[in-house]
């Protein structure tokens, strides 16, 4: 039972959706519904009006590069499963397509959409680190104008606790990959609860003469928030992808987390009645040796 009465609107286009929450300060968007619903049952928003968008078309599609002039393009209103299963999902962007099928139980994936934990500031997701080291870019539209923001700036006003978007999140943009690319998203999860205790989404790419040209890789659930980790990318560049060299990046990856906590203090790895600190602590470099051993495999030409 949710604990207050609010009105309710499904408007059939985006302009119109736009104008309602222009016009209604207490509004909030319903995309799937789940990061919202907890929001409002644990207190801490009170929507004098919900404004659902699933009668809008185009917001569940997923464009391929090959129609889109080379960018994936996946709308807010796409339900999970859609990303999980597509097969241009899976073979070209792996982190993305596992961290969206390790989102909650099958009637989650299939009823919670794209845009509903990027609206609601769910910072301990999966998906936010994916979106990290893939290099997403993120479309709003609001009553008076479009914008787009990149992946750490969607995250740097997230962790802003008194920011509310007053936008519509349209669609959630991803490069194309190179030939010599792979990606990857481990984690670990509570038995219990589904959340995240830890996650790591990676990003390689080869050069011609077999040499980390590129290294991305971002930590999420461990840590107060998403959190790029950039000193392990630079370390990595130019070397050989040896099980020796991913071995020294995992406890690097250790390392920078500590480093980071140091230069900011707003950075905490997080400890609960899930796991403690030390624990996660541990689990980032267990993970970040899995995720770069997984995503170098796929740079591998047959």
């Amino acid at each position: 039972m949710l604990p207050i009465k609010f009105d309710y609107a499904a408007p059939e286009n985006l302009a119109a959706a736009a104008k309602l929450l222009h016009e209604n300060q207490q509004a909030r968007i319903l995309a799937g519904g789940h990061s919202l619903l907890t929001a409002i049952k644990s207190g801490l928003i009170s929507p004098s009006l919900l404004i659902d968008l699933k009668k809008i078309p185009n917001l569940q599609d997923i464009k391929l590069p090959q129609e889109t002039g080379g960018i994936l393009q996946i709308g807010g209103m796409t339900t999970y499963d859609q990303v999980a299963t597509s097969s241009e999902v899976q073979k070209n962007y792996q982190a993305l397509a596992e961290a969206a099928n390790s989102i909650g139980d099958p009637q989650i994936r299939n009823w919670g959409r794209m845009g509903d934990i990027f609206a609601y500031r769910d910072l301990a997701c999966d998906l936010l680190a994916v979106a990290l080291v893939l290099e997403a870019t993120f479309h709003l539209t609001s009553a008076n104008n479009s914008r787009v923001i990149t992946a750490d700036d969607f995250i740097s006003l997230g962790i802003q606790t008194q920011w509310q978007i007053p936008e519509i999140l349209t669609s959630i943009d991803f490069p194309a990959p190179i030939s010599r690319s792979g990606s990857a998203y481990e984690f670990l999860k509570h038995p219990a609860s589904g959340y995240v205790i830890c996650g790591i989404a990676v990003l390689v790419e080869l050069s011609a003469n077999d040499v980390v040209d590129k290294c991305s890789v971002a930590v999420t659930g461990a840590t107060s928030y998403p959190l790029r980790l950039s000193q392990l990318a630079h370390r990595m560049q130019g070397k050989a992808p040896t099980p020796k060299n991913i071995a020294t990046a995992a406890n690097l990856a250790r390392e920078s987390i500590t480093t980071a906590q140091v230069s900011n203090q707003e950075l905490t790895i997080v400890a609960d009645r899930y796991a403690s600190s030390e624990y996660r602590h541990h689990m980032i470099g267990v993970l970040t040796q899995r995720a770069l051993t997984r995503a170098l495999k796929q740079t591998q030409i047959p």
